[in-house]
């Protein structure tokens, strides 16, 4: 499971890092609220989420546009099922239409845009909406749907919340300068994507600036703490080349 999680959560940062460059106005809403709960003399922490609700939103909002698996995952019937005027025979592949269930328009107003602001309303995590009776609560279909959805949500929810809070809190994220030294459109579409069935975004080059002389330092000396002692992945220590201690 951490596996995959791993493998599906960085293609869903890497589509974050894309639509924050393609989004500055998202990327300064980042900013403000990191510098109101966080400051500029460290970085965040799990600590910090509940105070990070556009943090928490911001990875909603990737994860609803781009989805890691976009034909979701298919499941058979055990038995001949009816819904509605459908007769499903045993035995049937059953595939969740997720992508069209996250750009539903009449839930989704403007659903091709980045707007984390239309998840300010929903403040906890997945697994609070996945276990809830009313599917219309739901706060996105990309971990899927009914008793078998996706094991590894928290961990992905988790690792997008702690990089994208950390890595916003340094950098500000730009698109790459072109010849004529102007910043490069940075493309959202389906043709900014590999083909296959994960949602994997094909290589974008963007700057991350430092985004004071204040972040530079702590950036660096982030660094080297990690360097020299390694960091913590629960309560076993990790380095460079590998577990340290547990």
């Amino acid at each position: 499971m951490i596996e995959a999680g791993s493998e599906t959560t960085s293609a869903g940062l890497n589509s974050c890092m894309r639509y924050l460059a393609a989004y500055p106005d998202a990327q300064r809403k980042a900013h403000a609220e990191l510098d109101r709960v966080i400051g500029s003399s460290r970085l965040p922490t799990f600590d910090d989420e509940e105070q990070l609700p556009y943090i928490r939103a911001m990875a909603k909002e990737v994860l609803r546009l781009r989805p890691a698996n976009n034909i979701g995952t298919p499941h058979f019937t055990t038995a001949d099922v009816v819904y509605k005027d459908f007769f499903i025979p045993a035995g049937t592949a059953v595939a969740l239409q997720g992508y069209a269930l996250n750009y539903d328009p009449t839930r989704f107003p403007d659903p091709e845009a980045f707007n984390p602001d239309r998840y300010l309303g929903h403040p906890l995590k997945a697994g609070a909406y996945t276990a809830h009776p009313d599917a219309n609560a739901r706060d996105h279909f990309s971990f899927g749907a009914g008793r078998r959805i996706c094991p590894g949500m928290h961990l992905a929810e988790n690792s997008m919340y702690i990089v994208l809070s950390r890595l916003l809190a340094a950098f500000e994220i730009r698109p790459e300068l072109g010849p004529d030294g102007k910043e490069v459109d940075i493309d959202t579409s389906d043709d900014a994507y590999e083909d296959g069935s994960n949602t994997v975004p094909k290589p974008c080059k963007l700057r991350f600036l430092p985004r004071s002389e204040e972040a530079r330092r702590l950036i660096v000396a982030e660094w080297k703490e990690a360097e020299a002692n390694g960091y913590m992945l629960g309560n076993i220590r990790v380095g460079v080349d590998g577990v340290l201690s547990a």
